[in-house]
């Protein structure tokens, strides 16, 4: 679920996993790339960039999960 919530609203998906300051930062991107979406066209492109970096972390939260468990 968090998948799809990166993959749609990048920086919820940051705020959900515990990361406030990337959060913060990609919101600031992602309002611009809406904004250059509408207006150029190209917004498009940054949008995947925030998508891709949003699982990134996601995928990250998950692994450091799995690890904390195997390891008890």
């Amino acid at each position: 679920m968090l998948y799809l919530i990166a993959l749609l609203i990048p920086p919820l998906a940051l705020l959900l996993c515990g990361k406030p300051f990337q959060a913060i930062l990609s919101a600031i991107l992602w309002i611009i790339a809406w904004l250059t979406a509408v207006v150029f066209g190209a917004g498009f492109i940054m949008w995947v960039i925030l998508a891709v970096w949003a699982i990134m972390v996601v995928r990250d939260r998950n692994t450091r999960k799995f690890i904390e468990e195997a390891r008890r």
